[in-house]
């Protein structure tokens, strides 16, 4: 049904109207003050279906604010609640479109048949049966499964950490605290670290990102903390590093482990005074930034190894976030595909279908490169515009473990005989090894060729004709270098 953003002073005292919103299947995150629901709604990309508030608003400011939510969502319901018109400011009711007044509090019974009726909420179906006089309605019983924790939202576009609710990310874009972001490359940290930054009172300040893997540490210590003209050879005029540059804004360290053990000491430095000093300068810049750093690295085992500071690991992780792989988020492998595949659309082009087929592909591969390898494939998809080349592919990455053949038995006189044969031969018919290999290798291909001409190179009904497991049937394909595309059908002879 959509998001309803909830604006209250205790939340508590909502909870019978969230429970009857939830009921009828709309996700319900409660803030405190409308600064926060603007924040809350710039790092929402999904639909909302209504800002429900009864804190009163009489300020120029709170018009501004509200002005600048329905600017982002032009189709966004607010519902106001109050008492008396006199808490509202003049301007409400003429500057502000889809505005619906309640003249009641939220907690009040009256109250949420009327927000259902504003947001077009179908009155529930009662059969004859139960309608009929005299008959008395058994309640329901309770639900099996436990109900979704309201705030738990999906993050749209990007990706949805079920560990992590909607709430807890909220606290924790506000709290102005170090984070520290754990994940395989590609699983999004960057991203977790902007949307953590969207829900931040620094949402409108700089956002600077350095990647300590990619660049030298002393080109890394001069881009944190910038130097002064003659500070080194090139160094021809004053240029402020990345923490002046982020003044009351948040820095992201990616890739933080692979940082030089020295310059660890004099970024721990600035995390506990608040000062940095630029190269070849005596002066003391004064720096007011929330400090975030990723890494893809075991941190206790490098602290353990000597290449990571432990009083500076334990001066950023104060809030410690651990992003899964995507191997393990498969219920986002489909909707983020689709979404990239969408992004990446040419203007004027239509998007080529996911087939079934490849949707059950792309939900067996393991994506090792996680968010960032299924953009890549999706724009591969893109210049393809062939589902069964793109399965192919995949299929051929899903490379099982070697399946074990048990070796046939041979009698012990064929066994003899053979070896009798093989020392009494001449040179020249010598069976060695390496041609007995070479035998099967080309034997076990024409196999799989045969059985692929004869199913038309469908390698599921190749792979059952033959009587092996489909992935084993994969597995030797890309063994023997059998790859087959389009262009190939046609070409391969007996």
């Amino acid at each position: 049904m959509g998001l309803i953003v909830l604006i209250g002073e205790n939340s508590l005292t909502h909870e019978p109207l969230i429970r009857r919103l939830e009921s009828d299947g709309f996700s319900v995150v409660t803030v405190r003050t409308l600064a926060e629901a603007r924040v809350h709604l710039r790092g929402v990309t999904g639909p909302v279906s209504a800002v429900v508030s009864n804190v009163g608003m009489r300020r120029q400011a709170d018009l501004d604010t509200i002005l600048e939510i329905c600017a982002q969502r032009p189709h966004l319901k607010l519902i106001l609640a109050v008492r008396e018109l006199q808490q509202l400011h003049s301007e409400f009711r003429t500057s502000l479109r889809g505005l619906h007044i309640l003249k009641t509090e939220l907690d009040d019974p009256a109250s949420y048949d009327t927000i259902r009726a504003i947001l077009d909420i179908p009155a529930p179906v009662e059969d004859e049966e139960a309608s009929a006089p005299g008959v008395i309605r058994a309640p329901e019983a309770a639900p099996s499964q436990p109900v979704r924790d309201r705030r738990a939202t999906a993050l749209p576009h990007t990706f949805e950490i079920q560990r992590y609710s909607e709430s807890f990310l909220s606290r924790v874009g506000m709290a102005d605290v170090p984070v520290l972001l754990h994940g395989e490359t590609g699983v999004g940290k960057e991203v977790m670290a902007r949307r953590l930054c969207a829900y931040s009172a620094r949402a409108n300040k700089p956002f600077l990102k350095l990647n300590c893997a990619a660049l030298p540490s002393e080109l890394i210590e001069s881009e944190l903390f910038g130097y002064e003209k003659g500070a080194f050879t090139g160094a021809t005029i004053d240029k402020p590093g990345k923490f002046e540059l982020a003044q009351s804004g948040t820095i992201l360290l990616d890739e933080i482990g692979d940082m030089d053990i020295r310059l660890q000491a004099k970024l721990l430095q600035v995390l506990q005074d608040g000062e940095v000093q630029p190269l070849g300068s005596r002066r003391i810049v004064k720096v007011d930034v929330r400090v975030m750093a990723a890494t893809h690295r075991d941190l206790r085992r490098a602290i353990k190894e000597g290449a990571f500071r432990e009083d500076l690991y334990y001066r950023l992780n104060v809030i410690n976030i651990v992003i899964p792989p995507l191997r393990e988020r498969q219920q986002e492998i489909l909707p983020l595909a689709e979404t990239l595949l969408r992004k990446h659309l040419p203007p004027g082009t239509k998007a080529p279908a996911l087939t079934p087929e490849l949707r059950a592909v792309m939900m067996e591969y393991q994506w090792p490169g996680n968010v960032r390898e299924v953009e890549n494939v999706m724009r591969r998809y893109l210049v393809y515009q062939d589902a069964e080349l793109l399965i192919q592919e995949l299929e051929l990455a899903i490379v099982p473990p070697e399946p074990v053949v048990e070796a046939e038995k041979v009698p012990e006189q064929e066994m003899v005989a053979a070896a009798a044969g093989a020392k009494s031969g001449s040179g020249a018919n010598l069976v060695t090894m390496d041609h007995l290999e070479h035998t099967s290798r080309m034997a076990e291909t024409r196999l799989l060729l045969d059985a692929l001409e004869a199913t038309r190179w469908n390698r599921r009904q190749a792979a059952a004709q033959l009587n092996i497991d489909y992935k084993a049937f994969l597995y030797k394909l890309q063994k023997y270098g059998i790859v087959e595309t389009k262009a190939k059908r046609g070409a391969v002879g007996t």
